[in-house]
């Protein structure tokens, strides 16, 4: 059986599997009921553990400096050494960089012990609103609640969803607005 944790961040609960495993992986979106097609964010440390899996250029840089960690989502260019059956159809990777202290134990304990990220995708069924408590995610996940084999609660979250920007060759593109609105980055930015 794959290791699937459901655990906190800064913003809502999130369900972790081994980011590099595709099984694992495979597992997540059956948990989910999303597409085994889609891909999924990856929960890591610091951005050294981006710089590992992705390539991270001036602007995504300064980006990542200054909101992370935090509750932002920054995509990027995945480097050549990542398996392609990890990653999304356009070459990239979604990271997170949790500024939660359960969440940042977690992963670091995590990629001591397995060399790879989590992945860091909403605790919820694809196409519902992800709830507060670990109580009423797996009232909603139902019978897949089979598949989880760690939970670790601390408390409600009730947090905007993380933002999601996309900096490719130093082009930003907000894909969601979140808890970090596109003017904060803009302003920052620009």
């Amino acid at each position: 059986m794959k290791d699937v944790i459901l655990y906190p961040t800064e913003t809502i609960y999130g369900l972790g599997v081994h980011a590099l495993d595709v099984e694992a992986l495979k597992v997540l979106f059956a948990i989910k009921g999303r597409d085994a097609a889609q891909t999924a964010s990856w929960l890591v440390r610091d951005i050294a553990d981006i710089e590992r899996y992705a390539e991270i250029g001036d602007t995504a840089r300064r980006v990542a400096e200054h909101f992370l960690p935090g509750p932002l989502t920054l995509i990027l260019k995945a480097k050549a050494s990542v398996p392609n059956t990890c990653i999304a159809p356009d070459g990239t990777i979604g990271f997170r960089i949790s500024s939660d202290s359960v969440a940042q134990k977690l992963i670091a304990e995590y990629m001591a012990a397995h060399d790879a990220p989590l992945t860091c995708t909403s605790a919820n069924l694809h196409g519902k609103v992800p709830q507060a408590t670990t109580e009423e995610i797996l009232t909603q996940l139902g019978d897949r609640v089979a598949h989880i084999t760690q939970v670790v609660d601390d408390g409600p979250r009730q947090g905007a969803a993380s933002t999601v920007v996309r900096i490719l060759d130093d082009t930003i593109e907000i894909i969601r607005e979140g808890a970090i609105t596109e003017s904060n980055i803009k302003a920052y930015i620009l």
